[in-house]
């Protein structure tokens, strides 16, 4: 009787080959390739949209070759594809679409990621005044910040169920902020000061360090209150973390 590690290797070369099987062999091939195409779709509507059904089936059966399935949760699936659309060759002219993918995979990450808290002002409070600027806020688990040099928001919003496709821009580079309300999840482009900020929160920034950055400080009382409000902020991490 063969190993079982060689009987897996043979199973899954069956499986995302593309030699002719028969039978059962066939029949499962055919269904999981479909499952995974399906999946794909999933995440990616948009990408499905812009290059249309053919194309994008056949790039996500070579994905699913390239990639295999590496869990039973199909949400999982698909985290490298914007990689993959950079390198498939037939996708070369479209510039935009890894980005735009990247885009959609933030999406669909956001909308499975756990829910943002409300910040806790009480225990804000609580720290002394002078240990205030070594506070660093955190930003909720399904916030993501894309920078394109492409206009990959106002593509996807052009791209949305009941519009027609054409974005308000077609060229220019764009920064976005993809965040969740309540169980929506929202795409939001930034301009310079808003990317700053929320850039330099997502890299562990203490409040200290973001009111010296000029290109902060100046919007940064107006900033602040519109992203708590917004559970785009949601926490205090750092030092001067309360005790949980």
């Amino acid at each position: 009787m063969k190993p079982l590690a060689e009987m897996q290797r043979e199973f899954l070369a069956d499986l995302y080959g593309e030699s002719p099987l028969e039978g059962r062999r066939s029949v499962y091939r055919r269904n999981v390739l479909a499952n995974l195409r399906e999946a794909l779709g999933a995440a990616y509507p948009v990408v499905r949209r812009l290059v249309g059904d053919a194309f994008f089936d056949e790039a996500a059966d070579r994905y699913a070759r390239a990639h295999p399935s590496a869990s039973g949760d199909l949400h999982r699936y698909g985290e490298a594809f914007a990689a993959f659309l950079a390198r498939y060759e037939p996708a070369s002219e479209l510039e935009y679409l890894p980005d735009v993918a990247r885009l959609e995979w933030a999406v669909a990450q956001a909308f499975h990621a756990a829910d943002a808290r409300s910040l806790d002002f009480a225990a804000l409070g609580a720290i002394p005044e002078g240990d205030r600027g070594a506070i660093r806020l955190t930003l909720q688990p399904a916030a993501g910040l894309l920078e394109s040099p492409h206009p990959i928001a106002s593509i996807w919003s052009a791209n949305q169920p009941g519009r027609d496709g054409t974005p308000d821009r077609t060229d220019g580079a764009e920064r976005v902020l993809v965040h969740r309300e309540g169980f929506v999840v929202r795409v939001r482009e930034l301009g310079d000061s808003e990317w700053a900020l929320l850039g330099a929160l997502a890299r562990g920034a203490s409040l200290a360090e973001i009111a010296a950055d000029p290109a902060i400080a100046p919007t940064l009382a107006q900033q602040l209150p519109f992203w708590t409000s917004l559970t785009v902020i949601d926490g205090i991490g750092g030092p001067c973390s309360p005790p949980s």
